[in-house]
């Protein structure tokens, strides 16, 4: 779906480089953006939507910075709903039944 959001890895050689290619920008770093190197790149992760991702390629291309697509993180959240229960664990305790003292 085009409305879906990736999780996306933009890889640099150098810090400018990646600054120049992210200032400008609607990239969702979150609220703490890390540049981690990986491979003897900078590389940092951040989320877009795919016409965000079109823009950024056509428009940055030759700027030295590598943009890859990782998941659909749309797609992993909603496969992921399935281990969510449906019952109400914060709902107030059953009382205790059976013999004993009760506490």
């Amino acid at each position: 779906m085009a409305d879906d959001v990736h999780r996306i890895e933009l890889r640099a050689q150098t810090v400018e480089e990646l600054r120049s290619f992210i200032n400008g920008t609607d990239l969702d770093l979150g609220c703490r953006p890390a540049v981690r190197q990986k491979s003897g790149e900078l590389v940092v992760e951040a989320y877009v939507t795919m016409p965000q991702i079109s823009k950024i390629q056509a428009s940055r291309g030759a700027s030295g910075v590598a943009v890859r697509v990782i998941e659909n993180a749309s797609e992993v959240g909603r496969s992921r709903q399935t281990e969510v229960g449906s019952g109400n664990r914060l709902a107030p305790p059953q009382p205790f039944s059976g013999l004993g003292i009760k506490e």
